[in-house]
């Protein structure tokens, strides 16, 4: 299984120009701590709510392009998901983005991950405690 196989290609994503209070909002409700930054030209990074929170002490009505970082890690689509796993837990991480040659493809989740590596295990169950079936 590779990361390419369980990304979520439905991410949601803001852009450098766009304001550090809507990029919040988008992360309020969508339940997230982090957003990929993409533009024209391709991925330029991550923005997390306490980034946002900075920016918004330092500048009035900073943009995202005043919080945005390097994520701690990302994927190739052909990395491996239990090397993904294994990079996420190292890296403590909860989500990572999935480039291809410098373009978002989307957001692999540690669930995703565990979900996809526990597929065929029927001793392992995400998100199924206490279910019968």
């Amino acid at each position: 299984m590779k990361a390419g196989d369980v990304v979520t290609r439905t991410a949601v994503t803001v852009g450098p120009l766009d304001y550090a209070r809507y990029a919040e909002g988008l992360m309020d409700d969508h339940g997230l701590t982090v957003l990929p930054v993409v533009d024209g030209s391709g991925f330029r990074g991550v923005v997390t709510k306490p980034a946002c929170a900075e920016a918004a002490a330092r500048y009035v009505s900073p943009r995202v392009q005043q919080a945005v970082s390097q994520p701690r890690l990302t994927a190739g689509p052909g990395m491996d998901a239990d090397t993904l796993f294994t990079a996420m837990d190292l890296y403590e991480v909860t989500s990572v983005p999935v480039l291809d040659d410098g373009r978002l493809l989307g957001v692999v989740t540690r669930e995703d991950v565990l979900h996809a590596l526990s597929h065929d295990d029927p001793h392992l169950r995400v998100g199924r405690a206490g279910h019968r079936g």
